[in-house]
């Protein structure tokens, strides 16, 4: 009888959970922005213009930008208003040392957990990047250097690593991008995924770690090299 046939589940609809409040909305919405460097360091906060941008109440935007502020993503004048902070040379320095040490660990543990299906997702995510930095498309070589390392820090298996690792992603996204516009620093960007690939595919664990950590402190090398040029803030 029809009314006693079991429903065939729809592919690809899940649950849609609760909805996001509009406070999580604005949020999402500007912490993007400053992680991608849309909103670069010392640009102002204004209520007003920003509840014409995202057409809300200035509500929803004070509470974000409340949170912000605790992420340590944007910080008050000393007058009135607030401004995305700008990250010292020391801070890059403090940062990128402890991303060394956590994110070349986590290659460590991906390595000793390594199958034909995470090797086969990593060459995917480096023959993304060459084709984007083929076409100097630098939007989706950010997509594909962040999928490689996302790749690399869930294959760890160790959630508290996963988490601290992205507790520090916030403070250096925004300069994400000044790197891989520096088209020698792309370019090498590349040959080092290849040669973490080698060393992942040889199963030795201790070089992948030295890999993995040379590469951040190499990119930490760059910022810093800008910040003094004064060419980043």
């Amino acid at each position: 009888m029809a009314g006693s046939q079991t429903t065939k589940a729809l592919k690809g609809i899940r649950p849609v959970g609760k909805p996001r409040s509009v406070g999580d909305a604005v949020y999402d919405s500007l912490k993007a922005a400053i992680t991608k460097g849309d909103l670069p360091p010392g640009q102002r906060l204004v209520e007003r213009q920003l509840s014409l941008q995202l057409r809300t109440s200035r509500i929803p935007i004070r509470e974000a930008i409340k949170k912000l502020e605790k992420d340590g993503l944007v910080e008050k004048l000393p007058k009135r208003g607030f401004v995305v902070k700008s990250v010292t040379e020391a801070e890059i320095g403090e940062i990128f040392g402890i991303r060394a040490v956590l994110e070349s660990y986590a290659a460590y543990l991906a390595t000793e957990r390594l199958t034909d299906v995470l090797m086969k997702k990593l060459e995917n995510s480096v023959r993304a990047y060459r084709e984007a930095l083929a076409q100097k498309d630098v939007d989706q070589m950010m997509t594909a250097n962040a999928q490689f390392h996302e790749i690399i820090y869930k294959a760890s298996g160790s959630e508290k690593l996963y988490t601290l690792i992205n507790n520090f992603r916030d403070y250096i996204s925004r300069y994400r991008k000044t790197l891989l516009t520096t088209h020698e620093f792309a370019k090498v960007s590349l040959e080092d995924h290849i040669r973490m690939l080698d060393a992942m595919n040889e199963r030795d664990n201790d070089k992948v770690e030295e890999l993995v950590r040379k590469h951040i402190l190499r990119g930490k090398a760059i910022i810093v090299g800008e910040m003094k040029a004064g060419r980043l803030i």
